[in-house]
């Protein structure tokens, strides 16, 4: 559980927490995107109510019944209208249609359990603080290890009735995880790095901004990081952040960003560190952000990062294999002259660009250049030197876990690809980013070498957005917020979202599969198991009850 700090320890998390005294941690972590596990498995009921998490998404109130039945009649008016011109309309007399009760996630997560147990080897999924759940029922179940008994939730599952959960949020909780909800779409938050800042409970006074931020020097300034930690800066934005967004009511004349907070201060993100953000406004003159775990951080002492705008290519009769990936560099275009022989062309394949082959291909000059699908202006077909190319091709010898009716990701190490199969049909295809080590070796730790793990596997965990760190608490020296659409395979190792790079084909990452946003919400969505609408994440491996699970190849 989190610790309110008093005034002194404040200043000395502020000194050691400063630019200078940051340095070290940083030196010391080198690449860490992966080092996180999937949620730890659940303990017994808390005896209160569990502080917000360092994530929160919200879901509105359900609709009243007088809602409900005014859209009911507007629909009614609607689809009867051209009737209504020849007879009278009749009075509605259908009774109003009742909301789905919701129970909603007060604690730092949720549990669903697959029966009315609390059992740490046996929970389905878990529901977001802030986010609530359908109830199958507003009925008790009686079961073991919780006394309180457990509410039955949709699709399946249930919930302990503890302190981490209530039927009946209070307006201040709402309005707080409405305000930090995530968006639909491939960036469910926005996202920035931080300079080293401090996390405020509320907005502080300038005076107050100035003793709690004077250790990290001017605002709108940072250290560069280091060598090993360079790809987090790659689309970290210096340009200052607009505030395009009006002042939460809530925190207006001092209100807190999250009911029951003591304190100015709730922590510091240090230098390095990755913040998700909802909102961007203005208070005192000055930008403020509210992140998603409802905090209130400066915004001239974070960079934003700006969008990556990479995706791979759905397969199907427009875009068939083989194809070739364009990694590292741009690479030369050749033709045939009309001498016949093989020259350079105007322009260049772009980088993280792909091309269709048609399988043929020449050599000329002890080089060999494969044919595009692409012609030049004469008609005649483009080709690519091989030597450039990252080829993506049917398998000569397909993989052990391709079979009818099922899922399989597969990701070669050295090429820096991913092609998704259903069941032996290749769908999808696009670059990522594997370990920054390179191929493993037989006897070292792939964490400590930051390599990805070869070998077949199946996905043991899916989650919306995981916040990563290799350490654990409150004071932690470096994370990395919200990471969207995480999928644990062999954990701590994951295919999920690389907001902060677009590296993709280049070994980068600390041994997780990275990949662009769009693409890490396409795997998500389209890998098994599914997880359901009002779910945060979901167990694969080890909860038949979620359905089958989607395997995931990786080889040299």
């Amino acid at each position: 559980m989190r610790r309110e700090d008093d005034d002194t320890t404040h200043r000395r998390r502020r000194h050691r927490s400063g630019r200078r005294a940051l340095a070290l941690p940083l030196a010391a972590i080198g690449f860490v995107a992966c080092a996180a596990s999937p949620p730890p498995p659940p303990a017994s009921p808390p005896p209160a109510a569990l502080p917000p998490p360092p994530r929160a998404s919200a879901e509105p109130a359900p609709p009243t019944p007088e809602i409900l039945a005014d859209e009911a009649r507007a629909k009614s008016d609607l689809a009867l209208a051209p009737a209504a011109e020849a007879r009278s309309a009749e009075p509605d007399t259908a009774p109003p249609a009742t909301p789905t009760p919701h129970l909603t996630s007060q604690g730092y997560v949720t549990w669903i359990y697959s029966r009315p147990k609390a059992d740490e080897h046996r929970f389905l999924g878990y529901v977001r603080h802030g986010t609530s759940v359908a109830l199958r029922s507003t009925d008790l179940v009686h079961g073991q290890n919780c006394p309180g008994g457990f509410y039955q939730v949709e699709p399946r599952g249930f919930v302990c009735n503890d302190r981490t959960v209530t039927l009946s949020p209070s307006p201040a909780f709402l309005a707080g995880a409405a305000a930090t909800a995530p968006s639909p779409g491939p960036f469910p938050y926005r996202y920035a790095l931080s300079n080293g800042t401090p996390m405020y409970n509320r907005v502080p006074t300038a005076a107050e901004a100035r003793r709690f931020e004077g250790a990290f020097g001017p605002a709108g300034a940072w250290q560069p990081l280091y060598r090993t930690l360079a790809a987090h800066e790659d689309l970290a934005d210096p340009t200052p952040i607009l505030a395009s967004d009006e002042l939460p009511p809530f925190l207006a004349a001092g209100g807190l960003a999250a009911e029951g907070r003591v304190g100015l201060e709730r922590q510091v993100i240090p230098l390095g560190s990755m913040l998700s953000f909802t909102r961007a406004f203005t208070a005192g003159g000055r930008a403020w952000l509210l992140s998603a775990d409802q905090t209130v951080v400066p915004a001239d002492r974070v960079r934003a990062y700006r969008p990556s705008v990479f995706q791979g290519v759905h397969l199907g009769a427009d875009t068939t294999l083989p194809l070739a990936w364009i990694r590292g560099k741009p690479r030369s275009r050749f033709h045939r002259n009309a001498r016949g022989a093989l020259e350079k062309a105007a322009g260049d394949w772009p980088l993280r660009s792909h091309v269709g082959l048609t399988g043929k291909s020449v050599t000329e000059g002890g080089a060999r250049y494969l044919e595009t699908r692409v012609n030049d202006d004469a008609g005649l077909p483009l080709y690519l030197a091989e030597a450039d190319a990252t080829v993506v091709d049917v398998l000569e010898e397909p993989l052990r876990a391709l079979r009818s009716g099922h899922k399989t990701i597969h990701v070669s190490i050295t090429q820096g690809t991913l092609v998704a199969y259903d069941g032996t049909t290749p769908v999808f295809t696009t670059l990522i980013s594997p370990g920054a080590g390179g191929v493993p070796i037989k006897g070292r730790d792939p964490v400590h070498a930051s390599t990805t793990p070869l070998g077949t596997y199946t996905i043991t965990f899916k989650d919306r957005a995981a916040t990563m760190s290799p350490e654990k608490g409150d004071n932690r020296s470096f994370w990395i917020a919200d990471v969207p659409y995480t999928q644990y395979f062999n954990p701590p190792f994951a295919l999920h979202a690389s907001y902060w790079h677009e590296r993709f084909g280049e070994s980068t990452s600390a041994g997780c599969v990275n990949l662009s946003p769009v693409d890490a919400q396409t795997m998500f969505d389209w890998s098994d198991p599914q997880v359901p609408a009002e779910w945060q994440g979901a167990t694969g491996a080890g909860a038949p009850e979620n359905g089958q699970t989607t395997s995931v190849v990786i080889t040299r």
